[in-house]
């Protein structure tokens, strides 16, 4: 890892708030929210999603990391090579650190009988059904996915401006529309379904991964030739 590289690790890890802090602030607040309920409630088990809060906040992240960080790096001569390194470090090495923790909490969930009010925050039926590598692969993919979904976005914009941005939204609207119509209408439904049927969520997992790379791929390409 060459000096400018280190040196956007060095500028991502200055802005503790927004990969450390906030993330797990956001997260644990709906876990406590949850914790309450789940003691006054007398269903016998809570499974709620409230996980999904810091999957969602990774991809508000990735779309508000390139607008912060992009124009400043270029500012003290960092090459866009350099910049979009850095930034991929940082990002694989979060969502490992993230997923590691999140495997914690899940055992631990499930060892406690749900802290002992029965509540399943962390250890999700079918998401973490498998073992402790499985868990983290599942978690790491689809933080990286939605990370990366939302740096590629904000590397669209910084590329093409709010014209490239809209049109980008417009022509996903309407293929997500063709999309449904063929599903609901044409019955792809059928195809779908017998592809994920017996698939665990480790395997759905892997076959992230490529698709992170490809966003990835599309990123470092926008970014090579965005303007400050």
């Amino acid at each position: 890892m060459n000096s400018s590289v280190k040196s956007v690790v060095r500028m991502h890890m200055k802005d503790r708030l927004s990969w450390f802090y906030l993330p797990w602030c956001i997260m644990l607040s709906s876990f406590v929210i949850n914790l309450i309920l789940a003691g006054t409630m007398q269903e016998e088990q809570l499974v709620t999603g409230g996980l999904a809060s810091i999957f969602i906040y990774m991809l508000v992240s990735g779309i508000v990391s390139v607008q912060h960080t992009f124009p400043f790096a270029l500012g003290f001569s960092v090459r866009r090579r350099d910049y979009y390194s850095g930034s991929m470090v940082m990002i694989v090495a979060v969502s490992l650190f993230t997923s590691i923790l999140l495997c914690l909490l899940s055992y631990i969930e499930d060892a406690s009988g749900g802290w002992a009010v029965e509540l399943y925050f962390f250890h999700i039926p079918y998401i973490t059904d498998g073992n402790a590598l499985q868990q983290l692969v599942v978690f790491a993919s689809v933080l990286l996915f939605m990370y990366l979904l939302g740096f590629a976005i904000s590397s669209l914009n910084r590329r093409f401006g709010k014209m490239g941005l809209y049109t980008a939204a417009i022509a996903s609207l309407v293929l997500g529309t063709l999309f449904v119509y063929g599903v609901i209408y044409l019955e792809w439904w059928k195809g779908i379904f017998d592809f994920f049927d017996g698939r665990s969520a480790f395997e759905v997992g892997l076959l992230l991964l490529p698709v992170s790379i490809v966003l990835s791929g599309i990123s470092y390409a926008l970014l090579r030739r965005s303007t400050v």
